[in-house]
């Protein structure tokens, strides 16, 4: 038996290479193609995430009173520069909005109608739909209910506070925004998962 044992050996197949380690995207890389995918490429929103990813210390510097504002006093974290600065730079924009968790829904309403993504997905928002004395997840659940049709969703970019930054998006922007976000470990997703 030990004689063919050594054919059994030389007839296996060889052991497949290591598979090669694939760089990661940088994160700026991320940050830049989730606000190209959020503002539909808005030229004013891409060049100012373009400096914002390209020189992220500049950009704190330049806009350090909005970083204060959220309780970071450095950018020794550039990855938290950057993921700051697009929700500032989106909001600034009207492509996203921050609405505090014990929002009241006439305001809600107001910001929500006002987003650029709202008006170009053509969407309607009855607050009739709405039942004031519920919250912003809520709300959106119900929202995701009207705008079941047209497969729209309200989502929500994380950044570590009780507040919500809400933008619309279509199901399938959404799973692309999920991944990009997953990328960089962070997060956008629906608020009714959230």
């Amino acid at each position: 038996m030990g004689f063919f044992d050594r054919f059994k050996k030389q007839n296996q197949a060889p052991e497949a290479p290591p598979v090669p380690e694939v760089e990661p995207r940088p994160f700026g890389a991320n940050v830049v193609e989730i606000a190209k995918l959020i503002s539909s490429g808005d030229e004013a929103v891409m060049t100012d995430i373009a400096a914002c990813t390209g020189e992220p210390s500049a950009w704190f510097e330049a806009h350090q009173d909005r970083y204060e504002a959220r309780g970071v006093n450095s950018a020794e974290d550039a990855n938290l520069v950057q993921w700051l600065g697009l929700v500032d730079i989106l909001e600034e924009h009207g492509w996203v909005c921050e609405r505090d968790w014990k929002d009241e829904l006439e305001d809600f309403s107001y910001f929500v109608q006002n987003l650029r993504g709202f008006q170009k997905l053509g969407l309607e928002l009855d607050q009739d739909w709405l039942d004031e004395d519920e919250d912003i997840s809520a709300w959106c659940g119900v929202l995701a209910e009207q705008w079941s049709a047209q497969g729209v969703r309200m989502a929500v970019i994380g950044i570590g506070s009780d507040s919500y930054v809400l933008f619309p998006a279509s199901v399938g922007q959404l799973t692309a925004l999920q991944t990009l976000a997953k990328e960089i470990g962070q997060y956008i997703q629906d608020v009714t998962e959230e």
